[in-house]
């Protein structure tokens, strides 16, 4: 037989054939920070690495890929990747670039790994291919009588319909996922996020009462009185879960319903709200142009990773 000279998924990941499935996680969370490409690395090598995990992280898959390895069979899937659902070429991603014209988000989404019959799907078609998931959370009986509550609930559910209306329409890629509770240990919460390509925006919102707020990039106020806010820990808590992406955090402060530049967030003089930051406080006037100029300056802002969905859809409960 003769030797290949296309590296393994093994040697995409730097582990031996026998390792564990903790192994496969560890070495796939340290070879997704190296290959990001926002973070130095290439669209080719990220998007090779994300291959490599999916087919090695599923019993199921990784018996076959050993299988094939053994019987000189294997195909390229990294190759395959680069083609949509129904054969056609992948469209041009963004390199990063920080294009947002109406062409980029118009194009058709991107699924990978890509739907096969010689593969089980990552996740169903139908769900992968629905733009919204998931409700927003609902207080329990007690908490449901308090203020604070019905200012999350009536925030989240304008939220909701603000993406819908604003940001999935017309953006085919991209996928908001509402209402998640994420399964790690310190059982982190978020009202909603929208993936596209290898970005992450969790958003938190509430509906806020008459008076301007002022936002520092550290410190939020309201007429003055602080406002306590969960997003930092949130944003940085969702980036462990999700090394492969690039998360950013938005606090979305919903005012009176016929305003959506209301309520006004004051900044201190040369504040830059343009500037990257892990954390941005928006109005509903300001959120899809914020986050649809974050989401399009990714790499590939068009492609649907099925993986990063499905966990995400699972945090949700879908």
């Amino acid at each position: 037989m003769p030797e290949r000279s296309d590296p393994s998924y093994y040697d995409i990941l730097g582990i031996a054939p026998g390792a564990t499935p903790k192994q496969v996680k560890d070495a796939y969370r340290r070879a997704a920070r190296k290959a990001h490409p926002d973070l130095g690395g290439s669209e080719e090598l990220f998007h090779s690495v994300a291959v490599a995990y999916e087919t090695l992280s599923d019993p199921a898959r990784r018996e076959q890929y050993d299988r094939r390895e053994r019987f000189g069979g294997r195909r390229d899937e990294a190759a395959a990747g680069s083609r949509s659902f129904g054969g056609g070429a992948r469209p041009a991603g963004n390199s990063g670039s920080g294009a947002t014209d109406d062409g980029v988000f118009a194009r058709p989404p991107v699924y990978l790994p890509p739907f096969s019959p010689e593969q089980p799907p990552v996740l169903p078609l139908v769900l992968a291919g629905r733009q919204s998931h998931g409700a927003a959370r609902q207080p329990g009986l007690i908490a449901r009588l308090g203020a604070e509550a019905r200012s999350r609930l009536d925030g989240e559910l304008r939220t909701t319909a603000l993406v819908e209306a604003t940001v999935l329409e017309g953006y085919p890629a991209a996928r908001l996922v509402n209402g998640l509770v994420f399964p790690n240990r310190a059982r982190t919460a978020a009202g909603h996020v929208v993936l596209a390509g290898y970005r992450i925006a969790v958003i938190d919102s509430f509906t806020a009462s008459p008076g301007n707020f002022s936002w520092d990039g550290r410190s939020l106020r309201h007429q003055g009185r602080p406002v306590a806010l969960r997003m930092p820990a949130t944003v940085r808590e969702v980036q462990e879960l999700f090394p492969e992406c690039n998360v950013t955090g938005w606090v979305l402060i919903h005012g009176a319903r016929n305003n959506p530049f209301d309520p006004v967030i004051d900044t201190p003089p040369g504040f830059d709200r343009s500037a990257p930051a892990l954390v941005q406080v928006v109005n509903a006037g300001t959120a899809a142009r914020t986050l649809k100029t974050f989401l399009a300056a990714g790499p590939q802002p068009n492609t649907v990773q099925l993986p990063v969905l499905g966990r995400l859809l699972s945090a949700a409960g879908s």
